[in-house]
């Protein structure tokens, strides 16, 4: 879809791009608005306290001579990567990891190497792969434990033995009795705030839920983590 977007090669024969030098002391050019806004997405997925733009210039003039080498390299590197997946490459040969070390001087490129292949039933997964569920019913009600437990064992007939998302253990068969009833008919996202004692954010739509299940014949198995669809 993105390919399709794109101008043809031809149309840009006459196109001219002029590299803008960064200035973090003009707030015109917006170098540093863009600068703060990226940063404080990243680290909001790290829970990283965000920085205000004048936390963001201090550092950033404190990191120039970074980004005018080892930084600019790298994502100079990326965006190559990127320029083959646009293409449609489809090749796992065509794509390059790549080693650089500026004090040496080193640069190595390498062949990646293919995910580890899984497999559950007849179903073959990688960690590329995920089961996506929504929580949201048709009844504009949320799915609770309960009926996610019984989701997996009627359309994917695996029955969970322990539910975690990240280090807050939702679900095992080994809870007591009275934690499980309390906890059967929760819903899931207030479930994951229960357990972790803190509230979700405003902006967070999904959850990463890790499982593990045992087939139909009792046998322990590895499958994809969850990615759970709140709104």
């Amino acid at each position: 879809e993105l390919k399709a977007t794109l101008p043809r090669p031809d149309k840009l024969a006459a196109f001219k791009m002029y590299p803008i030098g960064f200035e973090k002391d003009d707030d015109s050019n917006f170098h540093m608005d863009f600068i703060m806004a990226a940063s404080n997405l990243r680290a909001e997925n790290y829970d990283i306290p965000p920085a205000d733009l004048h936390k963001s210039k201090l550092i950033a003039g404190k990191i120039i001579p970074a980004i005018a080498t080892t930084t600019a390299a790298i994502v100079g590197l990326a965006c190559l990567e990127l320029y083959k997946v646009v293409q449609g490459h489809r090749k796992l040969q065509s794509y390059k990891n790549s080693f650089i070390n500026l004090a040496l001087p080193f640069f190595s490129f390498s062949e990646p190497l293919a995910p580890p292949h899984h497999q559950y039933y007849n179903q073959e997964w990688t960690l590329w792969d995920r089961f996506d569920v929504q929580g949201i019913q048709p009844n504009g009600k949320e799915m609770t434990l309960k009926q996610f437990l019984a989701y997996f064992k009627t359309e994917h007939k695996l029955e969970i033995t322990m539910l975690s998302q990240g280090v807050s253990m939702l679900y095992s068969f080994f809870l007591p009795a009275t934690k499980l009833k309390e906890r059967l008919d929760q819903p899931m996202t207030e479930l994951v705030s229960y357990v972790s004692k803190r509230k979700l954010s405003r902006h967070v739509r999904t959850l990463v839920l890790e499982m593990c299940c045992n087939d139909e014949s009792g046998e322990d198995i590895e499958v994809p983590y969850v990615r759970y669809i709140t709104r």
